[in-house]
């Protein structure tokens, strides 16, 4: 059977890395929200906060857009992105008119951690400025955490703590992930 795996989750829980490495460990397609908004940042640019939400809702067209064009292949892939339950409910809809399963890893952190890793990026990784955010301080950040983990997440999921990175060399979450993508082939 055709496999989708889904990687989403908290902000600064290493998501794309993640999902990097499991496209290695796969052999399969991954497509990563920020690489997207990136490109689309450098190439349309953004003047405010509104515009850069605009890329990243648009990010997110392209990402199911792919799917839909990919799924008709039977082609096992990987979507990395902070979804929305909006989002995910199309994402189910096009696997399950191709036949895929799905399996969706939550990836999710204590606030004060990820709050500390979130600034660390912004202040010492010279992040592409489409992810310089609108938090204003840890108010802000914690809100939007809180209200992202509110949407509705679908099907089998598997919930991962990212609190530290030792989650990606895991044998046991590993072994789960292995036994969606190869083992049930």
């Amino acid at each position: 059977m055709k496999k989708l795996l889904i990687i989403t989750g908290d902000l600064a829980t290493g998501k794309s890395t993640f999902a990097g490495l499991l496209s290695h460990r796969y052999g399969t397609s991954v497509f990563c929200k920020d690489k997207i908004k990136e490109i689309l940042g450098d190439t349309i640019g953004f003047a405010n906060r509104e515009e850069n939400l605009r890329l990243s809702r648009a990010t997110m067209e392209i990402m199911t857009h792919i799917f839909s064009q990919i799924a008709p292949l039977g082609k096992d892939l990987i979507l990395e992105a902070n979804f929305r339950s909006g989002e995910l409910k199309r994402l189910h809809k096009i696997a399950a008119e191709n036949g895929y399963e799905v399996l969706t890893l939550v990836l999710r952190g204590h606030v004060d951690i990820l709050y500390l890793r979130f600034m660390n990026r912004i202040n010492n990784e010279n992040r592409h400025s489409v992810h310089i955010s609108g938090f204003d301080g840890f108010t802000s950040f914690n809100d939007y955490i809180e209200k992202s983990r509110c949407e509705e997440t679908f099907g089998e999921i598997l919930k991962i703590s990212a609190d530290d990175f030792s989650y990606q060399n895991d044998a046991e979450i590993l072994a789960k992930i292995d036994g969606f993508m190869i083992e049930s082939k």
